[in-house]
C-alpha cells in the first residue's frame, strides 16, 4: 500500500467566488420559479426555467467547473425539467383527469428525472449528477417494486408495509455501494474524477444501508432511538456501528459512519439515561463522546485504518478491492 493511497478527497469550493456565484444560481433558480408561476404553472414555464439553467450549466460547469454552483445548477434543472416533463405527460394522457394519485404518474416523474439526470450527466459529467441519477432511479424502483408486486399504488401505502421498504433500502444500498467501489477500484489514488462519482454514491448508498440495517436489526425508525428501546437494542446499535466503522476503514469512505451516527448517539442517550450516575447529564455526556469519537477518528483515520489493515481478512480484503494488477 503506498504512502499516498486512497486519500478521500471532496472537491467542493476553490474560493470565495464559488460561495458568490452560488448565490447568484439560487436567485436565478428563484427567478425560475417566479417564472414558473408567470406562466401558472405550466409546462411552458418550466420548460423555459429548466433551459435558463442549462445555459447557466454551459458558462458555470462545462467552462469553469465550478463545483458549488454547478450543483444548484444541476438539481434546479432535474427539478425544473422533470416537473415539465410531468406536467406535460398529465396534459396529454389525461387531459380531462384531476387527480395525480395514480401508479402511472409517479412512473412519469421517476422516468423523467431519471432520464433529465442522464442527459445532464453525459454533456456535462458532474459528479453530484450521479447522485442525482442514483437517487432517481432507487425511487423509480421502488414504486415499480410495490406497484408491479405487491400492487400498492400510492407512495402512502408503499410505506405502512413493515419490513420490503427497509429490505429494497438495503438491496437497492448494496447496489449503489457497489458501483461505488467499481468507481474507487478504477482509481485507487483517488486523484480523478472517477473518485468523484464513487464519493456522492458512497453518500447516496450509506443511509439507505444504515437505515435498512437498524431497522431490520433493531426496529427502530430512521434516525435513532425511539420510545420502549431495550438495552439489547441499544447494544445492537453499538454493535451494528461497530461493523460499519470497520467496513468504512477498509474502503476508506466515512459516509456510511456519518449515516450512522444518529443511531449511535440515541443508543448511548439510552445506555447513560438508565445509570443513576449518568442519567442527570445524559445529553452532555452523550454529545461529548460523540464528538470525541468524529474528532479522533477524523484526526487519526489513517493511522487506525493501518491498525484495522494489521488484521489479515480485512488486510486482504482491501487488497482485493483496491489492488490494481499491472
Amino acid at each position: 500500500m503506498t504512502a499516498g493511497r486512497m486519500i478521500e478527497t471532496f472537491r467542493f469550493i476553490s474560493g470565495f467566488n464559488d460561495i458568490f456565484l452560488a448565490i447568484g444560481v439560487g436567485l436565478f433558480i428563484a427567478a425560475g420559479f417566479l417564472t414558473v408561476a408567470l406562466f401558472d404553472y405550466g409546462g411552458a414555464g418550466l420548460a423555459l426555467a429548466a433551459a435558463g439553467l442549462w445555459l447557466v450549466s454551459e458558462i458555470l460547469t462545462a467552462r469553469l467547473r465550478r463545483a458549488i454552483p454547478s450543483m444548484l445548477a444541476a438539481a434546479g434543472f432535474v427539478v425544473f425539467a422533470t416537473w415539465a416533463s410531468a406536467v406535460l405527460t398529465l396534459d396529454w394522457l389525461a387531459p380531462a383527469r384531476t387527480d395525480t394519485d395514480g401508479p402511472w404518474f409517479y412512473y412519469a416523474i421517476g422516468i423523467a428525472a431519471s432520464l433529465w439526470s442522464l442527459v445532464y450527466f453525459y454533456r456535462f459529467r458532474l459528479p453530484f449528477a450521479t447522485f442525482l441519477i442514483g437517487a432517481a432511479l432507487t425511487l423509480l424502483g421502488f414504486l415499480a417494486v410495490f406497484n408491479l408486486i405487491f400492487s400498492v399504488a400510492t407512495l402512502e401505502d408503499a410505506l405502512d408495509y413493515a419490513v420490503v421498504p427497509s429490505l429494497y433500502a438495503l438491496v437497492s444500498g448494496l447496489i449503489l455501494f457497489a458501483i461505488a467501489i467499481g468507481f474507487d477500484r478504477a482509481d485507487p489514488q483517488r486523484i480523478t474524477r472517477q473518485a468523484d462519482y464513487g464519493f456522492w454514491l458512497h453518500l447516496l448508498a450509506a443511509p439507505l444501508i444504515v437505515h435498512a440495517v437498524m431497522h431490520m436489526a433493531t426496529g427502530l425508525s430512521a434516525g435513532g432511538v425511539e420510545v420502549g428501546t431495550s438495552a439489547t437494542s441499544a447494544l445492537t446499535v453499538v454493535g451494528v456501528f461497530a461493523v460499519l466503522a470497520v467496513v468504512a476503514l477498509v474502503v476508506n469512505r466515512r459516509a456510511i459512519l456519518v449515516a450512522a451516527l444518529t443511531y449511535l448517539a440515541g443508543a448511548l442517550w439510552y445506555l447513560m439515561s438508565q445509570s443513576e450516575r449518568t442519567a442527570n447529564n445524559v445529553e452532555l455526556l452523550s454529545l461529548l463522546l460523540i464528538s470525541v469519537l468524529v474528532i479522533g477518528l477524523g484526526v487519526g483515520w489513517h493511522t487506525v485504518r493501518h491498525v484495522v489493515l494489521q488484521v489479515p481478512p480485512l488486510g486482504r480484503m482491501e487488497n482485493a478491492l483496491f489492488s490494481k494488477k499491472v
